[in-house]
Parts: structure tokens; C-alpha cells; sequence
């Protein structure tokens, strides 16, 4: 495996500053201003107008403002260039278009060495290696602790109607595994993991719109699930799906609709994947909770 863990993603949004407040509120994301270089170039060519720190990394999220919400670019961390090198042969084998990042582009994301190209759902997706780390300790203005280091910033789910075609890219291209399948009457999920985590990206299929359905901001603890909970009610944020507990990651969660519409799923306790026992398995409902809420 040459990815090792989602590194970044950018987001677009109508009211890039009501994300802002929002994460800083409700998630508890350190909210940074855009610094001078952030063009915007990589992303639709719109300015970055806030970075969104969790960790030591100097932003694992970035807002742009756009018509739509959703996720409009993701960046896959891997362990060198030579990793860069090896997948970009697979993904030109694969008939797959790969452009170098330029400098400017590697300074705004702060990375030694960047390619990007269109991955499924039309997002535009990158591979980077030498993350330059920030100086200063992350500090969360609600005092959250996430779950990154190597399994990388969480999980993105994406809405697509070609799900086999997505998932046999990510797999059979990029070297992802199927970590299983859950068959729910709203949709088939396809969980795909590139290390302990037990998915980074998933997809499931939408015949009514393709985009971003939710992303993971993994807490360390069960209490802290249950104090964001009850942010959503502070500040009046519209659940998506109730607390719950899924059978496939054991993740304990909930869903929110985050400004953008699209939602956050806050969880904890999800599982760790071992590669060399790990068996791929098909579920059909969650170990309690998760209901849908109209």
C-alpha cells in the first residue's frame, strides 16, 4: 500500500464563514485564517477563505466558497516521492491524465511534492508526500481531541450512480481494500481502507444527485460524542441520523447536516483493521440506533 491515510480535504461552501463558525462551535476544529499564498489556483479557482486545523497538520480542511456544498478536492498522504512515482504509473496505465503540482500548489498545501488528476465524482484528487507540520500546538477551542496521526484525518462517503466503477478504481488502481459492504434499505455502502482505519472513503450509490454524503471526525472519547450532541442543540443543527452504533466499524455516532447540507457524522471507538485477519463481510443493519431523521 502507497497511501497511507487521508490527508486533507477541501470544501466548498455557500457561506464559507457560517462553515467556519460551525466547526469551530459544534466540531470543535481550530478555525485559521487563509494565508496570503492560498489562491485558491488547485481549487475551482476559487480564494481559500479558512483552514481548519485538528491536529498538528497546519489544516486538514480548507473552505472555498462555491454554489454547492461538498468535498472539491482530496488529498491522499503518501510515505515518499518514489510512492508518487509508483502510483502514477498505475494511474497512466489505467489511462488516467496526472499533472505535476506546481510549486505554488505544493506551497499552499505545504507539501514537498504534490500530483493531482480527476478521481470518481469528478473530484479532484491528490497525492502528496512531505507535509510540513505546524509550528504551534493544535489547540481545540472546545478542548476535542481527534483521532488522526496515521489514520489520517477520518473518512469521506461519497454520492455516486457509478459505484462499482469507483470502488474498482480505488481498489484495483490506487490499492485500497474493501473492507466490507453494508446493504441498508436507504443504500449499499462500499467501505474502502488504506491502513488500521476501517474506512477512509466510501461510496454509495444515488441515481438523484452525485457529491459529498458525509465525513468523519473521529473523538477519543464516547463523552465527548455526547457533548457535541448536545452542541447540536445549542446552536439548533439539524440531525441527519439519531446516535447509534454501526456493526462493520463500531463506530458510536451521530449524523449532522453541516452548513453546506451535506453531513458530519462525530463518532468514537471505531475499530482496527487487521490486514492479516481481516474478512470482508456483507452487513445489513446497524448494532442499534443511526435512524434516519426526516
Amino acid at each position: 500500500m502507497t497511501i497511507q491515510s487521508l490527508g486533507y480535504v477541501g470544501i466548498g461552501t455557500p457561506d464559507p464563514d457560517a462553515w467556519a463558525e460551525y466547526a469551530r462551535k459544534v466540531i470543535g476544529l481550530a478555525v485559521e485564517p487563509a494565508a496570503a499564498s492560498d489562491s485558491g489556483s488547485a481549487a475551482a479557482g476559487q480564494p481559500v477563505r479558512h483552514r481548519l486545523r485538528m491536529d498538528q497538520h497546519p489544516f486538514r480542511m480548507w473552505l472555498t466558497e462555491a454554489p454547492k456544498g461538498g468535498v472539491t478536492v482530496i488529498g491522499w498522504e503518501v510515505r515518499d516521492a518514489a510512492a508518487i512515482d509508483e502510483t502514477t504509473v498505475r494511474l497512466k496505465e489505467a489511462g488516467v491524465d496526472v499533472t505535476v503540482g506546481t510549486e505554488e500548489e505544493c506551497r499552499e498545501r505545504q507539501v514537498a511534492r504534490m500530483v493531482h488528476f480527476t478521481g470518481p465524482v469528478g473530484i479532484r484528487t491528490e497525492l502528496f508526500c512531505g507535509r510540513r507540520l505546524a509550528a504551534s500546538q493544535f489547540v481545540s477551542p472546545l478542548g476535542v481531541d481527534f483521532v488522526t496521526g496515521d489514520q489520517g484525518l477520518g473518512h469521506v462517503v461519497m454520492k455516486t450512480p457509478h459505484v462499482q466503477e469507483a470502488v474498482d478504481f480505488y481498489c484495483d488502481v490506487l490499492g485500497f481494500r474493501l473492507s466490507d459492504t453494508a446493504d441498508f434499505p436507504w443504500g449499499t455502502f462500499h467501505f474502502l481502507g488504506c491502513n488500521p482505519r476501517h474506512h477512509s472513503i466510501a461510496f454509495v450509490r444515488s441515481y438523484k444527485n452525485e457529491g459529498t454524503h458525509h465525513i468523519l471526525c473521529e473523538v477519543t472519547t464516547p463523552e465527548e460524542v455526547g457533548r457535541a450532541l448536545d452542541r447540536t442543540r445549542e446552536h439548533d443543527v439539524k440531525l441527519m441520523a439519531t446516535l447509534g452504533k454501526h456493526s462493520n466499524d463500531g463506530m458510536f455516532s451521530f449524523y449532522m447536516t453541516s452548513p453546506a447540507g451535506f453531513g458530519i457524522e462525530i463518532g468514537a471507538g471505531g475499530v482496527q483493521v487487521d490486514e492479516s485477519t481481516w474478512v470482508s463481510r456483507v452487513h445489513t443493519a446497524d448494532v442499534w440506533g443511526h435512524h434516519p431523521v426526516d
